[in-house]
């Protein structure tokens, strides 16, 4: 079984995807055995203002598809954003592209929420390597101690981190309760290099599609040269604990 956390849907306006439709995602998707992905819309994350409208769109066009799983996106400068939370078991933030802190003080009464209510966190580190960026738009990544100061901040909310580089999800997953994707580590022998440095338990499957190859992500695994329990719990039962009945989620 394979899950995987970071999917997107949608146009990003400084490429064209190959996979460029919600029916080519899902057969891309079944191709490569995923059994279940967590999906976002990438219209919320520059329309800032309309993120909710971009929510709803996706909503309506999954909701019959069991092979993928919803996460809004949440822009926390709105004025409505506290509302929006308890709405789903997993909520995901953009604080980069946003253009906000998660210190920010002002925020810290919907981090309480999340916390009391056990949402779990996807934060975005970033969508593209840096050294691809149009010239015009550069987005930098998140500051790793940003994350680190948060994580031990609201220590009750499990963070899930998307694309961060590899030295990136050694410093952060050295924090109790954050967990991080795949997408974006690369090394020799990428997942037994990286169990040299932090545990299984951590370690979740991500393949950051169309932005990246599923192919390459589930090469990482094909290829990974780890034991059979370790590669179980990052192909899909590190994610499945995130829910009280685990299994029952599929």
């Amino acid at each position: 079984m394979i899950i995987d956390v970071n999917v997107n849907y949608g146009l990003w306006p400084f490429r064209r995807f190959p996979v460029n439709s919600l029916r080519k995602l899902e057969k891309n998707l079944r191709n490569n055995k995923i059994n279940l992905s967590f999906i976002s819309h990438l219209g919320g994350v520059l329309n800032f203002q309309e993120v909710d409208e971009f929510n709803k769109e996706l909503y309506r066009k999954i909701k019959n598809k069991r092979i993928f799983y919803f996460v809004p996106i949440v822009n926390l400068r709105l004025a409505d954003a506290e509302e929006k939370i308890g709405e789903s078991k997993f909520i995901k933030i953009v604080p980069t592209y946003h253009y906000y802190s998660i210190n920010d003080k002002k925020f810290s009464s919907i981090f309480k929420k999340i916390s009391d209510l056990k949402i779990s966190l996807f934060i975005q580190m970033r969508y593209e390597d840096e050294r691809s960026h149009n010239p015009a738009f550069k987005i930098k990544g998140m500051d790793v101690e940003e994350i680190k100061k948060f994580a031990l901040d609201f220590p009750e909310i499990k963070i899930i981190i998307l694309c961060g580089y590899f030295r990136e999800v050694i410093e952060v997953c050295k924090i109790e309760n954050v967990y991080s994707d795949i997408s974006f580590v690369e090394s020799y022998k990428t997942l037994k290099s990286l169990l040299k440095e932090i545990p299984a338990d951590k370690i979740l499957f991500g393949s950051h599609a169309p932005f990246l190859y599923v192919e390459s992500q589930i090469a990482k695994l094909t290829y990974s040269e780890i034991g059979k329990e370790d590669l179980e719990k990052i192909s899909s039962k590190n994610i499945l604990s995130f829910f009280d009945r685990g299994m029952s989620l599929l």
